[in-house]
């Protein structure tokens, strides 16, 4: 047979994997009958199939494979396992977590119960480490040793590791939370004993890890001068035992004592049962052990349990070595454990000191036992067997025709002559009370064997000898990778166990423990330790916690409060989203560029998005988020810490990564002056009597905005209406002359000429044009008033001082009202000027001064 044969590399483990196995073995050589029968033998263990096949074949020499062949068809075979093995497992773990769809996983935010276990969050390959936590946490008697330490602060490695040990337990028993993160005990450990086997993101062993963290314990206490906490800890996880050495020596039998220490009881998982290996535990047999005088010869070491600890912890080893595979494999086999654990035939007991009380109790226990054994077998079976006899002799239920013999008795019909012939109606009765006798003594006895059970079991416990079970690990992949996750009995009913797979707990019964950790569910998923406790410690007194943990645990709850405040001010974020979407997409309502203008000194948000993207980003999604959350304050746990929670979206969701608060506060400032500046601006009531001081107005308020870099759209807009304004002034000095009020005239005429001498805002067609109609009014002065000084004072510049008036500090509103009377202004009051203006400019000439005057002397009356 060649080496070079390849195995079907789409193998996998299916309902049909012996069609698969047939063919993969038959194609490189292997006899049909053999792959069968070497089927049968493994009982259709995949695992052990090919060592089965190899065997078979070797020893009915139906095959000639030399060792290298039977090597490298054992590697493929075993890479492609291990290939599918790593893909279960990644299903395995999941399931895992999904197992037990039926039972809710208990993930509430308010864990109001305390009854249900907190989970653990995986730090990352850190599955070990939780399933340990939570054994070692369930065992009260050490939860409550832990919790009620008095550590006094201090700045050691050894302080810290007990207090991060001290802080978890607290949170496991009082936190409110569904699962906690055990980081911070992680890193104290890391510290305080980096030897401790225990790398982050590393697959370790549980058991290893166990004992480094006992060892670390036991260290810490020791360093931090707890003598006598430090026995009450060596109590409840080491117990003592004694090494009986016996050898021959000289044909004499030498005996040798020595008491030792124990913690956890490493078991074989070969062994296929835990008390099996127990025993098989405490006996070594030495072929080569070598005396005091150097001789060889056979030895045997017996260890006994002295006293025994009050938690008894098994390692089911399921690591081996495999020299044919030259790797390590792990021992799938199914491993049986019962749910109680009576330690007496394992400890160190004088035959002529046990317990008389027990021996009588055992004594009787057999004698009823072979007594009910001689009635039969159940009392329901009894009295099935004693019904079915009865029936016979029921005349409802039929008649006896014939003569029948039972036990040596003749029975016939009541009819028959013969009186030696028992009656059935007669052997009915005998039948009844016989039987009422048998199932009242059965009822007896049965009674009897509960009490002398009842009196053992509380013997035993008295002996402190009766354990149960309280805790199983499981380990779900192959010997070099995996997943642990471990169920925990509930102590305050004894009969609901917890499943506790990281972060994830979920309840089950006792049933699905025990089929779980048989490994029915999953061929690589079963127990890997087991834990005992004394059915004494199984309940304790209130665990008394100092103030010190009782301040921790309301500082906990604040921040838990804080984190469900943070939780649903997260949740905003979509919403949040969307409204500042719906923010940008808002339109301004005007169309008339000048109305814009003010709607957009109204709107902050428009004025931003005009003159700083970057701003404006930043400012809608700080003002939305505000608003937003200010909205949902009354649902908060902490409504005075809204702004901290605004905050904390704000650096949690990254929607802003600049700051530009002082950008938006000198925009802010700038935008609230303009729109002061816009609510003076005179756009009503302009009459001949207030002109001057509404130009003023107007001029102040125009250089004022001018000065602004984000209002130059503005300004021109306003610059137009400006000098509309002046030419209107223009027909207020007409108005006024013909009402031959000649100072107004003047004032207006002085006001006018101010503000085109400034030529800043004026153009020089309408610069000219004005020139041109206060000149034509100075002419029509003269005429009135046969004065021409009056004349001059309308036409020459009097005053060169700049027209400029104090305004106001205006708090913020909106500008819609200021459109509405713009707009008024333009349609009513400007119409006429607005075409002057319109007509100059697209003309580019002066207005004929006859059609002007005839145009604005309709408006004198």
């Amino acid at each position: 047979m060649g080496t070079n044969k390849q195995l079907n590399r789409s193998f996998k483990h299916t309902s049909t994997i012996f069609d698969q196995l047939f063919q993969q073995y038959s194609s490189i050589g292997f006899k049909k009958a053999h792959i069968l029968k070497a089927w049968q033998q493994c009982g259709d263990n995949q695992q052990t199939f090919h060592e089965e096949l190899i065997k078979i074949s070797q020893q009915e020499n139906a095959l000639i494979l030399n060792e290298d062949d039977l090597y490298n068809s054992m590697m493929q075979l075993k890479m492609q396992l291990e290939q599918i093995e790593q893909q279960d497992l990644k299903i395995a773990i999941q399931l895992s977590l999904d197992q037990n769809a039926q039972s809710k996983p208990i993930n509430s935010e308010n864990r109001t119960n305390k009854s249900i276990p907190v989970g653990l969050k995986n730090l990352g390959n850190t599955c070990y480490m939780n399933a340990m936590l939570q054994s070692l946490f369930n065992v009260l008697p050490f939860r409550k040793f832990i919790l009620e330490l008095d550590l006094k602060d201090n700045q050691s490695l050894a302080y810290n590791f007990l207090l991060q040990l001290q802080l978890l337990f607290l949170m496991l028993q009082e936190s409110n939370q569904s699962y906690i993160t055990p980081y911070n005990l992680f890193e104290a450990l890391q510290k305080f004993k980096p030897s401790a086997m225990f790398i982050r993101g590393v697959q370790n062993d549980f058991n290893e890890l166990q004992n480094s963290f006992l060892d670390a314990i036991e260290q810490a206490l020791k360093e931090e001068n707890f003598e006598e906490e430090k026995k009450q800890f060596c109590e409840i996880f080491y117990g003592e035992a004694k090494e009986i050495l016996s050898y021959k020596e000289n044909d004499k039998e030498i005996i040798k004592f020595n008491d030792t220490t124990f913690g956890s009881i490493s078991i074989e998982a070969a062994d296929k049962d835990l008390e099996k290996g127990f025993i098989n535990t405490r006996i070594l047999i030495i072929d080569e052990y070598e005396t005091d005088n150097k001789e060889k010869t056979k030895a045997k070491i017996d260890q006994n349990i002295v006293q025994a600890p009050f938690l008894i912890s098994f390692y089911i080893n399921r690591v081996y070595y495999d020299p044919k595979q030259k790797q390590v494999c792990k021992n799938n086999t199914q491993f049986n454990f019962n749910s109680s654990l009576n330690i007496n035939q394992f400890k160190t007991i004088n035959q002529g000191q046990k317990n008389l009380e027990l021996q009588k109790l055992d004594e009787e226990e057999q004698r009823i036992l072979d007594q009910l054994k001689s009635f039969g077998d159940t009392k329901d079976e009894i009295e099935e067997n004693f019904n079915r006899v009865i029936k016979l002799f029921k005349r409802n239920e039929g008649q006896i025709d014939n003569l029948v013999t039972i036990d040596g008795f003749c029975i016939c019909d009541e009819n028959t002559a013969n009186p030696n012939i028992i009656p059935s109606d007669q052997m009915l009765f005998q039948l009844q009370s016989y039987k009422e006798k048998m199932m009242k003594t059965v009822q007896l006895l049965t009674d009897q064997l509960e009490r002398i059970q009842e009196q053992k079991k509380k013997l035993l416990k008295s002996d402190q000898n009766m354990y149960l079970l309280t805790s199983v690990l499981m380990h779900d992949g192959s010997a070099n990778s995996g997943h642990y996750y471990c169920y925990v009995l509930d102590k305050k009913d004894l009969t609901t166990w917890w499943k506790c797979n990281d972060s994830t707990v979920t309840k089950v019964d006792f049933a699905q423990v025990y089929k779980d950790a048989s490994g029915s569910n999953r061929v690589n998923s079963n127990v890997s330790g087991l834990i005992y406790e004394q059915e004494q410690w199984l309940k304790i007194d209130k665990i008394q916690i100092n103030q010190k943990l009782l301040s921790f645990i309301q500082e906990d709850k604040e921040k838990q409060l804080i984190a469900q405040d943070e939780q649903k001010v997260l949740n905003r974020k979509a919403i949040i989203l969307q409204q500042i979407q719906q923010q940008k997409n808002k339109l301004l309502k005007y169309k008339d560029q000048l109305d814009r203008e003010f709607e957009r000194f109204s709107n902050f948000d428009q004025y931003l998005n005009s003159v700083n993207q970057n701003v404006y980003q930043y400012y809608l999604i700080l003002t939305t988020v505000q608003q937003d959350i200010v909205l949902i304050k009354d649902q908060l746990n902490k409504p005075q810490e809204v702004n901290n929670y605004i905050k904390y979206f704000i650096t949690q969701t990254n929607l802003i990564t600049t700051n530009y608060d002082n950008e938006l506060k000198k925009l802010k400032d700038e935008y609230l002056m303009i729109n002061s500046l816009l609510q003076q601006l005179p756009l009503k009531n302009i009459t001949n009597q207030n002109y001057s001081e509404k130009i003023r107005y107007y001029y102040t308020i125009l250089k004022s905005i001018s000065d602004i870099k984000s209002c130059s759209t503005l300004v021109n807009h306003l610059k137009k209406i400006y000098e509309v304004l002046l030419l209107k002034g223009c027909f207020y000095v007409d108005l006024s002359l013909q009402a031959n009020n000649i100072s107004t005239c003047i004032e207006i005429s002085q006001s006018i000429l101010i503000s085109i001498n400034q030529n800043q805002y004026v153009d020089k067609l309408i610069f000219q044009q004005v020139l041109a109609n206060l000149k034509l009014s100075s002419e029509q002065v003269k005429l009135i008033t046969k004065n021409t000084e009056i004349s001059d004072h309308i036409i020459k510049l009097q005053n060169k001082g700049e027209l400029f008036i104090n305004l106001k500090q205006l708090e913020f509103k909106s500008l819609e009202s200021e459109i509405l009377q713009l707009q008024r202004l333009r349609n009513d009051s400007l119409k006429l000027w607005i075409y002057q203006y319109e007509k100059i400019k697209t003309e580019q000439k002066l207005l004929d001064q006859n059609d002007r005057l005839n145009a604005e002397v309709l408006l004198y009356f």
